[in-house]
């Protein structure tokens, strides 16, 4: 592979959102886009336009607004006006001015008005033609309805209100209401036509024109009420597909008898009776396996006792040409007696699980009784655990497990070629080494931990290790990380298989994970035992 060849782009990670976010986000999504498809629907039909706001309360607080601005110029001369003006501005934070319907001023601090605000002013009839307010069109002067006449002061006020517009200009970007208003004329004692022009940049007015607050009490009221409603029905489906999730990954694990609790009648409680039952045909057929596995072995035991029997007196009686023959079929009967005897230790591990009566377990006399049996004390394991510590476990198949682990620690850690050459036979060396505090460490270390409830015994020693994508089948009988292993060097592939049963069958679980920089870490985790 050359150097210039482009490296692999790394996976790409997608963000991970539970099932009910992304419902209740499809459900906010749908419901937006009802309500904008309704809206442009609406729009479409009936031809809103900026004026449509006159029709509700806006209409009432703009009457209201010139109610009183009306009323107070009434009261008070025109010097006083403009402050009439800028009292009714500040108190809704608006621009307000009054003009005659000629286009002329006469009080108020207000930007001038574009040449189209001006013209609805000049022009009532065409303005109102180009949309006014129900009060607006039905007072609009038409040759068979001339305009009313404005009251004269301290006249009622007319009872069904002023009439209104509404526009935008973008220059300068305001939005005008403009409402027709009768105000005295007291050099000529008669009212006169004007327009009361009020200026704000947003369509809310500060809640003259638009009041925001309801919209967004209607919004949090409606969406309280569908997430009240879609709750209980995610929440369901969500807990199912938790449960099943669950069960699904314990099946995967070997843990037939795992089983989803529902009394759903939908499709998600046909999927959990489905879980439910090929659990159930999983289980039958792994302990039927099992079971069938040790009757096989248990059967062969006695044909290879007589037959080891027969080789040793064909031994007696070969001359000194035949002694190699027979000493190769010797081995190789040895080799079938050792596959039996791993035959009936997992299939007893594992069909006589739960019969299994836990105890309390002292784990450091057990560890140092096991690693003695299998190292012969030679210091080659080392057992760092305290003297009280306690587990939930079965004895035998706890020492069995454990010493199935410390003795493929010793085969497989730190391997050094012997005398022989490269292809010659291999030995295992083991070099202890300090540790930061002094204590020997050596390079297989048995070890256990309170972890909660529960205690971690660890096996960890520091030869190769494990390719990453054989770990989770290392547990798998009859498996070996390496195809070029031969009996004599891989053993039968049951080893670590009996290892889970016997720790399953003490109701614990196993994991096995690589060390850094090198090296391979067991761990066992049982249930503490309560101390007495």
């Amino acid at each position: 592979m050359s150097s210039d060849s482009p490296a692999p782009s790394a996976p790409v990670r997608w963000i991970r959102f539970p099932l009910s976010a992304k419902i209740l986000v499809w459900f906010f999504v749908n419901l937006a886009f009802l309500g904008i498809v309704g809206w442009i629907f609406v729009r479409a039909q009936f031809r809103l336009g900026l004026d449509s706001l006159l029709a509700g309360p806006a209409n009432e607080r703009l009457q209201a607004m010139a109610e009183v601005v009306v009323v107070q110029l009434n009261e008070r001369p025109p010097a006083n006006w403009p402050a009439v003006l800028q009292s009714s501005a500040d108190a809704y934070r608006v621009q307000v001015a009054l003009y005659r319907n000629d286009g002329s001023r006469l009080a108020g601090e207000i930007a001038e008005p574009p040449a189209a605000v001006i013209e609805r002013i000049t022009a009532p009839r065409k303005a109102l033609l180009q949309g006014g307010s129900r009060e607006s069109r039905r007072d609009s002067p038409s040759p068979g309805n001339p305009p009313p006449e404005p009251p004269p002061s301290g006249m009622p006020l007319p009872s069904n209100g002023f009439p209104k517009s509404i526009l935008h200009t973008t220059q300068p970007a305001l939005y005008w209401v403009l409402i027709r208003v009768p105000v005295p004329d007291r050099q000529n004692h008669q009212p006169m036509r004007c327009t009361l022009i009020v200026a704000t940049p947003s369509l809310s007015g500060n809640g003259l024109l638009f009041d925001v607050k309801p919209w967004i009490i209607g919004a949090a009221v409606v969406l309280a009420v569908s997430v009240l409603l879609w709750l209980p029905l995610v929440r369901g489906i969500t807990r199912a597909l938790r449960q099943m999730t669950g069960t699904a990954e314990a099946i995967a694990q070997g843990r037939f008898d795992t089983t989803v609790h529902t009394t759903r009648a939908d499709e998600l409680g046909r999927l959990a009776t489905a879980l439910n039952h090929m659990a159930g045909r999983l289980r039958e057929f792994f302990t039927g396996q099992k079971r069938f596995l040790g009757d096989i072995a248990h059967e062969l035991c006695s044909p290879l006792a007589r037959m080891e029997m027969a080789l040793s007196i064909l031994d007696q009686r070969a001359d000194e040409t035949q002694h190699s023959y027979v000493a190769d079929v010797r081995e190789e009967l040895r080799q079938m007696s050792s596959l039996v005897n791993e035959l009936l230790s997992f299939s007893k591990a594992g069909v006589g699980g739960k019969n299994v009566e836990l105890k309390p377990v002292a784990l450091a006399e057990l560890a140092y009784r096991v690693v003695a049996r299998e190292t012969q004390d030679s210091g080659e394991v080392v057992v760092d655990i305290s003297g009280g510590l306690t587990a939930l476990a079965e004895p035998d198949l706890l020492a069995r497990a454990l010493g199935n682990v410390v003795r493929n620690a010793r085969r497989y850690a730190n391997p050094s070629p012997a005398d022989g050459g490269k292809d010659g036979p291999q030995k295992y060396s083991y070099r202890p080494v300090r540790s930061n505090k002094g204590g020997v460490t050596g390079p297989i270390t048995v070890s256990a931990v309170e972890s909660g409830p529960d205690v971690v015994i660890s096996v960890e020693d520091c030869g190769p290790g494990v390719p990453e994508e054989a770990l989770h089948r290392l547990f798998d009988p009859f498996f070996r990380p390496e195809a070029a292993r031969t009996r004599e060097t891989g053993g039968t592939g049951l080893g670590l298989a009996i290892v889970k049963s016997c720790i399953e069958a003490c109701g614990g679980s196993v994991s096995v994970k690589n060390r850094q920089p090198n090296g391979l870490q067991v761990d066992f985790t049982l249930r503490r035992a309560q101390r007495s």
